[in-house]
């Protein structure tokens, strides 16, 4: 997609926002048990954004430059929907596969829209270190999974997860498909801070299909995922920007408003400042994961440390800035502050970022 096509998608997904993603339009939709509105879900199927995973030029998957506006997008409404499913993670497994017709059968399954995957391979107290303990077993029927996943998101709204274990054969980790309604399965669902749905698993000689050797694939699927979430998290700093800086504009104290006063627009300046350097480093991750540029991994550090403290600067200063109405459920503020949260808890910390960082040779 060139940059003219570029803004034209973005302007689209910018008016949708603003004619159909409001969130006190949500009652109006009915929200499912999973969190999200299954009538705007079928609406983003209808407006073929599904087709951008479609791949062209003999690539294995469609360009992930491609996805940022959507991605933006989401973060600046708080999208509910689980696009992570479809665009995110599963995608980098799927275009792994050795298989073309099983690869080609789950990627249709994504564009349509029928068949999200969630991603688990965190564990229990991994800390992102990836650590996998979970464990395959050969059957008659393929293979069985022993072992425990943990935060996944979005499991609800999918009809099969993608897990990571251990392969018998190669004492390696390997990626295996599980359907959502698979035996011996245990499924323990919570709220997460932001309002959305996540889960813990269990896996007790759970029935699975193998995919894929792992470690190359779940670090393209970790990459994906991290890019795609800074993504979000740079919708969600251009939100808390602008609304930020329409109350200053609108709030008057000692007969002008907000916004005349020196020390709040230096504060506006440095959270703008911070969105513009994030929005150039996203662009540049998604350029290197596109060409599979040799530094990639110090690339998504160095992104992860940057928008991760930008995040959480402009979403507590947004906060601060609107005082007390900052924490309220009539604005969103508070609520980019919680997804904030979340996306950390989701893709490491600036702090666990930089220690990694530090171990790169």
């Amino acid at each position: 997609m060139d940059a003219e096509s570029q803004a034209l998608f973005a302007e689209m997904l910018a008016r949708y926002n603003r004619d159909r993603y409001d969130a006190s339009q949500w009652p109006e939709y009915g929200l499912s048990p999973q969190g999200y509105a299954p009538a705007l879900w079928s609406e983003m199927q209808a407006m073929g954004w599904f087709e951008l995973l479609r791949p062209d030029d003999g690539r294995a998957a469609a360009p992930l430059a491609d996805l940022l506006p959507l991605f933006a997008t989401a973060g600046e409404a708080l999208w509910r929907e689980p696009i992570g499913s479809v665009f995110a993670e599963p995608v980098a497994v799927i275009a792994a596969m050795d298989d073309g017709e099983r690869r080609r059968e789950l990627l249709a399954g994504l564009i349509s829209g029928e068949r999200p995957l969630a991603c688990a391979h965190r564990e229990p107290g991994d800390g992102w270190s990836g650590e996998i303990a979970t464990r395959a077993t050969k059957t008659a029927a393929g293979y069985s999974l022993d072992g425990r996943k943990a935060m996944v998101v979005g499991d609800a709204a999918c009809v099969a997860l993608l897990v990571s274990a251990i392969d018998p054969d190669t004492q390696a980790a390997a990626l295996f498909l599980v359907e959502a309604n698979a035996p011996r399965l245990s499924v323990q669902r919570y709220r997460t801070v932001d309002d959305l749905v996540a889960a813990d698993l269990d896996f007790g000689n759970t029935p699975a299909e193998r995919l894929c050797s792992g470690a190359p694939a779940i670090r393209q699927a970790n990459a994906r995922g991290a890019i795609l979430a800074a993504a979000e998290s740079l919708g969600i700093m251009r939100g808390a920007n602008r609304d930020s800086t329409d109350y200053l504009r609108e709030r008057k104290q000692f007969g002008q408003a907000l916004l005349g006063f020196q020390a709040l627009q230096h504060r506006l300046v440095e959270m703008h400042m911070r969105q513009h350097e994030c929005a150039a480093l996203v662009a540049s991750a998604a350029e290197a994961f596109d060409d599979q540029a040799p530094d990639l991994d110090r690339q998504l550090l160095v992104l992860r440390v940057q928008v991760s403290r930008a995040l959480r600067h402009i979403t507590r200063e947004a906060v601060q800035l609107h005082g007390g109405m900052g924490v309220t459920q009539a604005l969103r503020i508070g609520r980019y502050y919680k997804r904030a949260l979340m996306l950390d808890s989701l893709h490491g910390t600036a702090d666990w970022a930089l220690e990694a960082l530090s171990e790169l040779r």
